[in-house]
């Protein structure tokens, strides 16, 4: 297709370069003519040579213009128009649709994008919540924990106390009757045991 395109415009140019050149024998002729001046005997002849000329012209390019076909040539370009102008609408057409398909593939990720970050938002928030619950849990446990360990440090300390205060007791007990008591009194408490085992038996 492109190689016959080239051939008629070769053809096209050589019609045209046919055309232009006849012309030019044809103004050199008619330039020699009017120069001679008054000489006109050669007048008939002169009109047959250019008639001939001008026949030649036309028979030239009328088979440069039969060989190119014309209508041919034009009807080809047009269905090249007709064709890239569908190929052109076809591709606007395509790119349309994609730019349509591209807006509604972007709408629908803002709108999973927006579902995206709420669902993390809640699932944060519920993370959050777990947290503050599992460490409020903790902290009771541990706050348990201390007030029995408390509770058990503050028994040890009474029990170890009470002995400490039985022993001081004891202690001072001894202290005041051994300083209270003569060897009278000893003696003395010493009969009235042995009395009162006598009694018993």
């Amino acid at each position: 297709m492109i190689g016959n395109v080239g051939s008629r415009r070769r053809m096209v140019l050589a019609g045209v370069v046919l055309l232009i050149g006849s012309l030019i024998l044809c103004s050199l002729s008619f330039a020699a003519e009017t120069g001679h001046g008054a000489d006109r005997t050669g007048d008939l002849l002169d009109l047959l040579y250019r008639f001939i000329n001008f026949a030649l012209m036309v028979i030239i390019l009328y088979v440069v213009l039969k060989k190119v076909n014309i209508k041919a040539l034009l009807a080809s370009r047009s269905e090249e128009l007709k064709t890239r102008l569908a190929e052109l609408r076809t591709g606007k057409e395509e790119a349309e649709r994609k730019y349509k398909d591209l807006e509604k593939r972007l709408r629908e990720f803002e709108q999973s994008r927006e579902g995206i970050i709420e669902q993390f938002r809640a699932e944060g928030l519920a993370e959050k919540n777990r947290l503050i619950a599992e460490a409020e849990e903790r902290v009771k446990q541990i706050f348990d924990q201390a007030e029995t360990a408390v509770q058990r440090e503050i028994e040890s300390a009474k029990d170890r106390l009470r002995r400490e205060m039985i022993g001081l007791a004891a202690e001072n007990a001894e202290k005041i009757l051994a300083n209270a008591v003569t060897d009278r009194d000893q003696n003395r408490l010493v009969d009235e045991f042995i009395e009162r085992l006598g009694k018993g038996h």
